[in-house]
């Protein structure tokens, strides 16, 4: 499917929705908990990827959605073989994989051939280590065994989502093991929001220092009562609409949060987008004058890659997104795949091993282009039709069903222009 966005003022409001990282973790902690949960704030119309985790842990709990919530049943007892459809979801992937094998599960993973070539060798290497199954084609995960309390050594930079589910299945197995940290940590926010739901469900885990965190064996989850928090990334695309095309309004968002892309704000204003915190809670962030570009860290903050490479196109002077090698790991090669999707509506981009490095100018020339099926750029994508002087079209526009049930309709109520 191709999206036909055309040059637009931006002005107006939206509630910005749910955190699909907050979502996947909430559920998985209620799902493995001995005691009913109740997870508020939940709407029942999810992302594509909420979904896959929410009918994964179906196989561990009965659902119910209530007025502003979802119940969680925990089941007594569940099948000892699996097979889960994960789609195009590395999160529910990488988080799942561990816990069936805690569980003594034999699972198969099936989904999308593109999902099965990112990287998934620090589990691999984990399970031949165990002497457990770990059989990996190309669109399929097959996994059996139990695994056991261990050392085990994850690399800081490829992904924290390796991280995250092994704090989700280790205090499930008889003894304590560590998670040793090879390097520096990068996306650091995430691993702390896997964390704080572990705290919420009563899971004890310990960082002796940066590199070492020790999780406590033969634990049990407790039913969790928690508010799922809007999403920071989710917002970013809405706050550079308004930084861009004229004004808008957030609500919802905690400016309290840990999430990681909160940043977005920080970046807004030293880009010299007018960012104001109102009374009710919530946010106006307004264009000023053209934006100016800036060197940027991408070691926490992958995800706004896209959008701040929307930012960076029309901004005065050059850009530089340095420790952004861990795009290319993403829905797509988002380092190579967003300089082609925007050399081709006008942008100046190059990218080096590990940079990408944007000259602005005045105004995008728009045209067709291509989202390599990304959500991220897909978005990033009609956002930039706020600086561009025709249509962009963009080929592959479906893939933005992936994090976001609405983002067109949102769009749409703040003047953006999209024609399916």
């Amino acid at each position: 499917m191709s999206f036909i966005v055309k040059p637009s003022e931006i002005f107006g409001s939206i509630y910005i929705q749910m955190s699909k990282s907050d979502a996947h973790r909430a559920l998985i902690a209620s799902s493995l908990a001995k005691s009913p949960s109740i997870i508020k704030h939940w709407i029942d119309n999810v992302s594509v990827d909420v979904e896959v985790t929410k009918n994964a842990i179906s196989n561990f709990a009965d659902l119910e959605v209530i007025d502003d919530g979802l119940k969680v049943f925990p089941k007594k007892e569940y099948k000892k073989e699996l097979t889960i459809d994960v789609k195009e979801s590395g999160s529910s992937l990488r988080f799942l994989i561990p816990i069936m094998s805690a569980l003594g599960i034999t699972c198969t993973f099936t989904g999308s051939k593109k999902l099965f070539s990112r990287p998934i060798g620090v589990y691999k290497k984990i399970w031949k280590e165990q002497g457990l199954e770990f059989i990996h084609s190309e669109n399929s995960i097959k996994i059996s065994g139990q695994l056991k309390a261990s050392n085990f050594k994850v690399l800081g930079n490829l992904s924290s989502q390796f991280l995250s589910g092994l704090l989700f299945a280790l205090p499930l197995l008889e003894g304590n093991s560590n998670i040793i940290i090879d390097g520096e940590l990068e996306s650091e926010p995430y691993v702390m929001m896997t964390l704080k739901t572990l705290k919420a469900a009563n899971i004890e885990t310990l960082r002796h220092d940066n590199n070492i965190i020790e999780v406590y064996g033969n634990q049990e989850y407790s039913g969790i009562d928690y508010e799922v928090e809007s999403d920071w990334s989710h917002a970013a695309f809405f706050a550079a609409a308004g930084a861009l095309g004229g004004e808008t309004t957030l609500y919802g968002l905690n400016k309290y949060s840990i999430q990681g892309d909160k940043e977005i704000l920080n970046i807004l204003k030293f880009m010299g987008a007018s960012v104001f915190y109102n009374n009710d809670n919530s946010i106006t962030i307004k264009k000023t004058n053209r934006l100016n570009a800036l060197d940027i860290d991408m070691a926490d903050i992958p995800d706004l890659g896209p959008i701040i490479t929307t930012l960076a196109a029309t901004a005065k002077g050059k850009t530089r997104l340095y420790n952004a090698a861990r795009l290319r790991y993403k829905e797509s090669d988002r380092m190579n795949d967003l300089m082609d999707s925007f050399l081709k509506i006008g942008a100046k981009i190059e990218v080096t091993e590990d940079e990408i490095l944007i000259e602005g100018v005045e105004r995008l020339k728009g045209g067709a282009t291509t989202s390599h099926n990304d959500h991220r750029i897909a978005m990033s994508l009609a956002v930039a039709s706020a600086v561009s002087d025709n249509d962009i079209i963009i080929d592959d526009a479906e893939s933005i069903n992936k994090s976001s049930f609405n983002f067109v309709e949102q769009f749409r109520s703040i003047g953006g222009k999209i024609e399916l």
